[in-house]
């Protein structure tokens, strides 16, 4: 890939050890933009120095940015075995656990994918739709016509409650009340807890490392109690049988050994960790994008009334195309592996950016704007839009995801009629790892043609 618009590569500082080129910035002030500004961060750099280049990031040290076709896929597929994904995850072993997917590599991490295949996957998944649209529905009774909804709020709500009715099976109502109030405040932890170690200290019980290890603690307690209980009932029912998560996995063997406690906890943790957030994000995106083209909004709402399920993919690719949800993924050499005319020893850190590459210039023209057409009636190759990842670590949540994500779209144009609050976009806002609308994706209710629900609180008091 060529530097965007066609420039050549500029001189810049390297990281140390023959890395490519970077900013010669500070590494402090590289993290503060990096952390306020990301997507300007790494265009600017993509722009200025090509599609590989060295960033200095408090906290991870010198990072080689990948953001070609060509590049990244070597690291995600051709050349996956020279690369270890779980030491770039480690930052964030004290949330998932050491039985994490995203803590394993090689046979272990095959071993760990088949056991969560199967209930993230086919009937499994379309078993959560008719939950699905009831949880959509509900939310979405209190949207008062003239009144204004923050739909990341929203979907947020939503997504949660899809992972821990549908997707966990939990239905007893004291841990479900629980689980709403606990799961948002645990995964608004400090990004700065992830980059700096030192800070994961209890401070005398004040700091925000103590209050993360209580959060943590009493949602590992309630995940425990239902693991328990379900034991409890599999094995005075020997014949239930269940579609959510929790329930397979606890029927399924590992190498003949039925699945620890430890290590059903630590996979309903990731999945609460990666998946929900990132869902309810995605949903505010795509509302946030379509919503301002006429064009799109009309073509949307027509595949949702002849149930065209193609066009409807391709709008919500477009959407995570245009305005990804993360930059990028991280992956660690393990040996020394060469790339565009360099040698990168053993332990070399490099972000896998598939934002970038979705917002490459010279593979999307004018990839700011929002097109359908990318994607529809012909997609673009596979190694220009990633959405998931790719290779043996592509996200294991992506059908659920897709299922997902059509439901509560589908849900809400065939009840409702939206509008942006505002004319202008709204900006991209760093939330944690995320990058979420600056507004909440803001929407003023023209029409819903649900009943009332007295009981929801989704609508602000604000009216336009």
């Amino acid at each position: 890939m060529k530097p965007a618009a066609g420039r050549r590569p500029q001189p810049g500082r390297g990281g140390g050890a023959g890395l490519p080129a970077g900013p010669a910035l500070p590494a402090v002030v590289q993290t503060a933009l990096w952390a306020a500004a990301p997507v300007w961060f790494g265009r600017t750099c993509l722009r200025r120095y090509g599609p590989l280049f060295t960033a200095r990031i408090l906290g991870f040290g010198p990072v080689v940015y990948a953001c070609s076709p060509e590049t990244i896929r070597r690291i995600l597929l051709d050349d996956a075995a020279a690369f270890d994904a779980a030491s770039a995850n480690e930052s964030i072993r004290f949330v998932v656990g050491e039985h994490s997917l995203l803590m394993s590599g090689g046979a272990e991490h095959t071993r760990r994918r088949k056991l969560l295949m199967r209930p993230l996957h086919g009937r499994n998944v379309a078993d959560y739709v008719d939950v699905m649209v009831s949880i959509v529905e509900r939310e979405m009774r209190s949207w008062r016509p003239g009144s204004t909804v923050r739909l990341l709020d929203c979907f947020q709500r939503v997504t949660l409650e899809v992972m821990i009715r549908a997707v966990f099976g939990i239905t007893d109502s004291a841990r479900l009340d629980r689980l709403r109030v606990l799961v948002p405040k645990l995964l608004a932890l400090n990004p700065l807890i992830i980059l700096l170690p030192a800070l994961r200290k209890p401070f005398g019980g004040i700091g925000p490392w103590a209050r993360f290890q209580r959060l943590l603690r009493e949602v590992d307690d309630i995940i425990h109690a239902e693991i328990r209980q379900r034991r409890q009932r599999l094995a005075a029912e020997p014949d239930l049988r269940g579609s959510d998560v929790l329930t397979l996995l606890l029927t399924t063997s590992s190498s003949g050994t039925p699945l620890s406690d430890t290590e059903l906890r630590d996979h309903m943790v990731t999945l609460l960790a990666v998946g929900q957030e990132t869902t309810a994000t995605q949903l505010a995106w795509f509302f946030e994008r379509v919503l301002r083209s006429g064009s799109a909004l009309r073509r949307v709402q027509a595949a949702v009334d002849e149930g065209d399920t193609r066009v409807l993919d391709a709008a919500i690719h477009e959407a995570i195309r245009a305005r990804p949800t993360t930059l990028d993924v991280g992956r660690i050499t393990v040996g020394r592996w060469e790339a565009e005319g360099h040698s990168f020893p053993a332990g070399t850190l490099f972000a896998v950016s598939l934002g970038l590459l979705h917002l490459s210039p010279d593979l999307h023209p004018v990839p700011e704007s929002y097109s359908i057409d990318r994607f529809h009636p012909v997609e673009p190759p596979s190694t220009h839009f990633l959405p998931f990842g790719g290779g043996n670590h592509r996200c294991l949540g992506a059908s659920l995801a897709m299922v997902e994500m059509r439901t509560v779209i589908t849900t809400i144009l065939r009840n409702a009629r939206l509008r942006p609050r505002r004319a202008a976009p709204e900006r991209v806002k760093p939330k944690g790892p995320m990058l979420v609308p600056g507004h909440g994706a803001e929407v003023v209710v023209d029409a819903n043609h649900l009943p009332a629900y007295a009981a929801s609180a989704t609508v602000s008091e604000e009216t336009t």
